[in-house]
């Protein structure tokens, strides 16, 4: 397993891939090594598509509009019928923890609510835990002098 964990750290060095931060519910924390910012392989959200996500924008160390976009995830879990424990003020304390860990001023933060992991079942009744994934990582986009409008790198 030690050669399988140095290939993993190879593949995901930081920085390769823009990811500098995660926060995963499952596992309880953030981890800023890119090699462990993995999902479990029987998380519904991925082998079955039980998941809904959003994007917010890390602009000047701010996270904008992060209410309008956790209350429209919210809602397409709502719609979707994917039941969660979640909070609202619990999924932004983690979405702002997660941003702040990444130490990006600016950046783009991505996060899911999954039904979770419960072997490949189609059934999400199997599922353990739903769970809450968030990804900081470097933009594209980089604001303009005066703050105003992003602008493609």
């Amino acid at each position: 397993t030690a050669e399988a964990q140095q290939a993993l750290a190879a593949k995901r060095a930081a920085g390769k891939h823009g990811l500098v931060a995660m926060f995963s519910s499952y596992l309880g924390g953030v981890v800023t090594d890119p090699a462990l910012m993995v999902v479990p392989l029987d998380d519904h959200g991925f082998h079955r598509g039980r998941a809904v996500f959003d994007t917010a924008t890390l602009a000047g160390g701010s996270l904008y509009r992060l209410d309008i976009h956790v209350d429209r995830l919210f809602e397409s879990c709502k719609l979707g019928w994917l039941e969660h424990p979640f909070t609202k003020d619990q999924i932004k304390e983690w979405v702002k923890g997660t941003a702040a860990a990444s130490g990006l001023k600016n950046g783009n933060v991505r996060y899911w609510i999954t039904a979770g992991p419960g072997g490949f079942s189609f059934q999400p009744k199997h599922c353990e835990e739903a769970c809450f994934y968030c990804a900081v990582f470097q933009s594209q986009f980089v604001p303009e002098a005066s703050g105003d409008v992003p602008t493609l790198k």
